[in-house]
């Protein structure tokens, strides 16, 4: 197997450049925002490509990296959550909001609920999960999927 050689990243951006800012464009979180996803996203490309162990699929590689620098600042944008008194959801009556969700839940084990209750009720992404269980981020992060396909295949009827 041959190993392609790495090209001068200069070289990259001569032949990739414009098509990964149409890429940009289309993800921006908003329409002026594509200049700036395009060039955060070519500074982690810059700064990982003197660790990368070959030259193969280096489009893709760009690729990638734009699109997770595109998801990193949708997260970013968020709305922040006021806190004080929660909105009342007037589909539910009050005390019943997290019942439904229990019951759905109640015949997994003890670790996959708890893991599910604070992805989901409590809203907390795989990092804060992690460091409420004391399990690191992967972990939190296959526990909850495991989880959910879980309650896919039981439900699935």
């Amino acid at each position: 197997m041959t190993v392609a050689v790495l090209p001068p990243f200069a070289t990259l951006l001569d032949r990739h450049g414009d098509e990964l800012l149409a890429h940009a464009r289309r993800l921006a979180p908003r329409p002026g925002d594509a200049e700036d996803l395009l060039q955060e996203a070519l500074l982690r490309a810059l700064r990982a490509y003197p660790r990368l162990r070959h030259g193969d699929h280096l489009r893709a590689w760009l690729y990638r990296i734009v699109t997770t620098t595109a998801i990193d600042a949708h997260r970013a944008r968020r709305p922040e959550v006021l806190v004080g008194e929660p909105p009342v959801d007037a589909a539910a009556p009050p005390d019943a909001t997290d019942d439904g969700f229990d019951d759905l839940i109640a015949s997994l084990p003890e670790a996959s609920r708890v893991a599910l209750h604070l992805r989901f009720v409590e809203d907390l992404d795989h990092e804060a999960i992690a460091e409420r269980l004391g399990i690191s981020p992967a972990a939190a992060r296959q526990r909850v999927s495991t989880a959910v396909r879980t309650l896919r295949r039981e439900h699935a009827t």
